[in-house]
């Protein structure tokens, strides 16, 4: 069940799933099933996906949802390779192997990975607004090298963060990752993360959002929870926004 008191909490919605070659009908449905409880959603998306999804992911973007890069590498399940199917095997394989891959990455090897998945990401003209790791667990090198590649906002296991220059989180929103079967946690957490899979049963998946939203928990996006903060203007003599309406 999900926490109970939720009147201070935010509500997240992560959806991941988007393989490549994999069919868009199961995205299509969540997303008009989210869209009509005005929840936004945050859709993971490997390093190489299928120009087909790219695209997908680029219009939900332009709509206002949130677009992270899920992982560094591509993930198989070891099946038949679909046709138009954009894989590789040889360095698909220690993240298919390991359910956490970054939680003990040092920052030189997670800046290389980045570096080539961001290459292919660039080549197929999809913007990504930041990065959530397979298994969600991410290490100090990790963020250090995330925050290098200007990819400041960061989804993992402990809630959404707003990283700093040296990788280190500055601003965050803290809850517990809740899957399709979320179980009872004790307290109430200052966010509600419910990771949903791409072909989950649309009605489980409205009954989890509905009672989230019964609760009182406030859906915003990612990006959102810990929006980018640009740099203070200085104070200028003579500048306007700084005259006093009293002097």
């Amino acid at each position: 069940m999900l926490p109970r008191t939720l009147r201070a909490a935010r509500l997240l919605v992560s959806v991941s799933g988007l393989a490549p070659g994999a069919p868009l009908d199961g995205a299509v449905a969540l997303a008009d099933a989210l869209d009509a409880r005005r929840v936004p959603a945050t859709w993971l998306v490997g390093p190489r996906p299928h120009p087909e999804v790219a695209a997908w992911a680029t219009a939900r973007r332009r709509v206002g949802d949130v677009v992270l890069l899920h992982g560094t590498r591509p993930e198989t399940g070891g099946g038949a390779k679909r046709s138009g199917e954009h894989t590789d095997r040889g360095a698909a394989a220690p993240e298919a192997r390991d359910r956490r891959p970054y939680r003990r990455l040092p920052a030189h090897e997670a800046g290389l990975r980045l570096t080539a998945a961001l290459r292919s990401r660039d080549a197929l003209g999809l913007a990504v607004d930041g990065f959530a790791a397979p298994g969600w667990a991410v290490s100090a090198g990790t963020r250090a090298a995330l925050a290098a590649a200007d990819l400041g906002l960061l989804v993992d296991d402990a809630g959404v963060h707003r990283l700093g220059a040296d990788g280190a989180p500055v601003r965050s929103w803290r809850g517990p990752v809740c899957g399709a079967e979320p179980r009872r946690r004790r307290g109430d957490p200052q966010l509600v993360h419910l990771a949903l899979p791409v072909g989950a049963p649309l009605a489980a998946a409205g009954a989890l959002v509905d009672a989230a939203l019964a609760d009182g928990a406030t859906p915003l996006g990612a990006g959102e929870l810990v929006p980018r903060r640009g740099p203070r203007r200085p104070r200028v003599a003579g500048d306007p926004e700084h005259w006093s309406i009293t002097a």
